[in-house]
């Protein structure tokens, strides 16, 4: 029994065999190579399937007709991977593509997917270094997609928000702020030189500067937390002097309305502190009920939730009312299958309307809150980095540990309005 809570822990499966980092490379080198694999031979498809006899004027006539309202009605709908490559058509869908309403509006109707910390590379041929790749899972199914870096030596993802990734260079040591769709970035300095393991990044939109923020917790030679934070457009780092004993640093933050939020540390478990990116403050606020084992902090559907753990066998889902507040509304109650008990919250769909649970050896199962019904999306043996037949040992928090919420668009560092 948890002597804080009265709730029973629950067992943490362990890792047998390789390590995590080891067994997630050789999953994303096998899953790279079929992805590029699948590519080739779809464009070798495309290009048989292409016929002399095509005549150009038809094509011209059509793209004429197409009313600017119209183009933006079929856009919509388009991903942002698709958007990128149909932009150089003509000046017409360039403009229409990168106009600031487009790419805002696109923006807040793009879904979630996971992307890795943790980059594939893929070797350049007989010389030079391998190619980076970012690998993002969908949520349906955990179905791999590969988009390569357009800078070398990208080591890691640290930190996801708004359609930009924050990564780390690890040859030129320093970070880089990119949108991994269209390939834009800006090199930004290094922080405060610390392990991976004792740090956190977070990335948040100030409205007032109309600027990103990137935000860097980290571990004190003398055992303290550590605050700096970098606006995007000064590319610089200022230092926050302010005790912060209670936060948990060990986790990836939750950006939602310009701000930034944390669990609290050990000594802090029935409270959660938030940063505001405008005024730079922390402020320490209450959860809804003391922190067991498994209990994280969601963006759902623009708000801040929180998914904790009411009994061994059941979850529950709260919602901050009002962000500057500490007011917790109840949304549900989930009561899980023998076969899901060990489930923690990953994140939820871009709509709020389910949320995403991993369970034992790598099963995805969504939560619906409309239909109220919990079902299996993914059993963790294939596409994904579950277990793949191969006699590899699947892990258990690997998607929640090693993965992160992202959204594909069309955003760049330089956009000057909030998407979320």
């Amino acid at each position: 029994m948890d002597a804080d809570t009265g709730r029973r822990r629950l067992p943490r499966p362990r890792l047998r065999g390789a390590t995590w980092r080891e067994a997630l490379a050789r999953k994303q080198s096998r899953l790279v190579a079929e992805f590029l694999r699948r590519n080739a031979s779809s464009k070798q498809a495309d290009a048989r399937g292409e016929t002399a006899s095509r005549d150009p004027n038809i094509e011209v006539e059509i793209q004429a007709n197409l009313s600017h309202d119209l183009l933006y009605q079929i856009f919509m709908l388009l991903p942002a991977e698709s958007l990128f490559r149909l932009q150089f058509v003509c000046k017409q869908w360039f403009g229409v593509i990168n106009s600031s309403v487009f790419v805002s509006s696109h923006a807040r109707k793009s879904e979630t997917v996971l992307v890795s910390q943790q980059m594939a590379f893929w070797p350049r041929g007989c010389v030079g270094m391998p190619k980076a790749y970012f690998h993002f899972l969908s949520l349906d199914g955990l179905r791999s997609s590969f988009v390569e870096s357009s800078v070398d030596d990208l080591g890691s993802v640290r930190a996801s928000y708004d359609g930009l990734i924050l990564g780390f260079n690890s040859r030129r040591k320093r970070l880089v702020l990119m949108n991994p769709i269209t390939g834009k970035y800006v090199d930004l300095p290094l922080a405060v030189s610390c392990h991976h393991l004792c740090e956190s990044f977070g990335i948040a939109f100030c409205s007032e500067a109309k600027t990103y923020k990137v935000v860097h917790l980290f571990r004190e030679v003398l055992g303290g937390v550590g605050c700096e934070i970098l606006s995007v457009e000064t590319r610089k780092w200022r230092r926050i002097e302010e005790p912060l004993e209670l936060v948990r640093i060990r986790q990836n933050p939750v950006s939602v309305g310009g701000s930034l939020h944390w669990l609290g540390a050990r000594r802090g478990r029935d409270c959660f502190v938030s940063l505001d990116v405008c005024d730079e403050k922390f402020v320490t606020k209450q959860l809804p009920v003391k922190r067991a084992w498994g209990d994280r902090l969601v963006e759902i559907a623009g708000g801040l939730g929180f998914v904790s753990r009411a009994e061994v066998n059941a979850l529950e889902v709260w919602i901050l009312s009002e962000l500057g507040g500490e007011c917790w509304i109840k949304r549900c109650r989930i009561d899980l299958r023998v076969d899901f008990v060990h489930c923690v919250p990953v994140c939820s769909r871009r709509d709020g309307k389910e949320i995403v649970l991993e369970c034992v050896k790598g099963r995805l199962c969504v939560y619906d809150f409309g239909r109220e019904e919990l079902r299996l999306v993914s059993s963790g043996s294939s596409d994904g980095c579950g277990g793949d037949g191969g006699g590899e040992e699947p892990w258990f928090g690997k998607i929640n540990r090693r993965y992160i919420p992202h959204w594909n668009t069309l955003v760049s560092c330089g956009d000057q309005s909030v998407i979320t």
